[in-house]
């Protein structure tokens, strides 16, 4: 499913070590995306660290992102790039060095 503007998540069910979060993508793709590094980075992210808030994740408009109260949201293509780097359009390969 790779290329920007074409990865749709289907569900998204936080995981109880509250930090990862199991995504279904449109097509039958799973993946699992590991939040810590984001919410130890601070800034507004940082409110994930709440159990609470982490756990009311939703599916954006036309899977097109993960959101949480509070108008955070992640894209995507970004997510879908972090667990497929070689589908990122962006990523410069080795031989391209």
């Amino acid at each position: 499913m790779p290329g920007l503007l074409k990865n749709r998540i289907e569900s998204a069910t936080p995981l109880p070590d509250g930090r990862r979060v199991s995504l279904r993508w449109v097509g039958g793709a799973e993946t699992s995306v590991d939040m810590a590094p984001l919410i130890a980075r601070g800034g507004v992210f940082a409110a994930l660290s709440d159990p609470t808030l982490f756990a009311a994740v939703t599916v954006g408009p036309r899977g097109r992102s993960l959101a949480w109260p509070g108008e955070l949201d992640l894209d995507a293509d970004a997510l879908w790039f972090e667990a497929h780097p070689t589908d990122n359009p962006f990523a410069q390969s080795a031989a391209a060095e």
